[in-house]
């Protein structure tokens, strides 16, 4: 019974949104120093916790939103190789801002000029190319903050969707997981545990900009 009156309101949105989709177009924006900032922020991340490799690699982010950390994520992978593809999927790529242009609109801004980078407009669970590496920023692993961005219930499927995660890597690939505070941190462990997954946990990521209200944790997966 809990959140049906969001639920139905979200299945409505998100229904129309996607019948009638609307944006205004050309997006453009001065870039800013929070934005700066939080590419600093992710190009460290991925510095400290991955370990990239120098051949033809593919990356994937799992739900990009507006994607604006997506050259923090590019030019990490460019200082290993030459020869990667960096693909970010969305599934309510139509869902507006507050300035009426809608996440794709505004992703095509962030990774204009950004080669052999594309953002895919659809459900990560019918996806199925296979990746070295995948980023997945703030997963949901409870139901509250699925509704509160927004999107039908009948898309909470946390362990279908890393399950689906886990296929989708390479033997030898490693995925990146962040979550936000340590009830979902928690959740995320107790997910990795029923997929009998062996991740390494690394705890609070520093965030010495102040960038996020909540602290955010990080956890490794790599597949044998």
């Amino acid at each position: 019974m809990k959140y049906i009156f969001e639920n139905f309101k979200n299945i409505f949105d998100f229904s129309f949104r996607n019948r009638l989709p609307f944006s205004l177009k050309n997006y453009f924006e001065k870039e800013s120093l929070t934005n700066i900032l939080r590419n600093i922020y992710y190009f460290q991340t991925f510095d400290k916790y991955f370990k990239a490799e120098n051949k033809k690699i593919s990356i994937l982010d799992i739900g990009s939103k507006n994607w604006e950390y997506v050259k923090a994520q590019y030019y990490f992978f460019k200082t290993y190789s030459k020869d990667f593809v960096l693909n970010g999927i969305e599934l309510d790529y139509n869902r507006l801002n507050t300035n009426f242009y809608s996440r794709y609109e505004i992703a095509k801004f962030y990774t204009k000029n950004l080669e052999n980078t594309n953002y895919i407009k659809g459900d990560f669970l019918e996806h199925n190319q296979k990746y070295d590496y995948i980023i997945w920023i703030l997963p949901f692993v409870s139901k509250y903050p699925l509704i509160k961005w927004g999107l039908p219930l009948k898309y909470f499927k946390p362990l279908e969707m890393l399950s689906h995660a886990m296929y989708l890597l390479n033997s030898k690939g490693q995925m990146l997981i962040v979550n936000q505070g340590k009830k979902e941190y928690s959740i995320q462990k107790e997910l990795n545990e029923k997929l009998n997954l062996k991740a390494e946990y690394f705890g609070e990521i520093e965030d010495k900009f102040n960038l996020f209200k909540n602290k955010r944790y990080i956890c490794k997966i790599v597949k044998n």
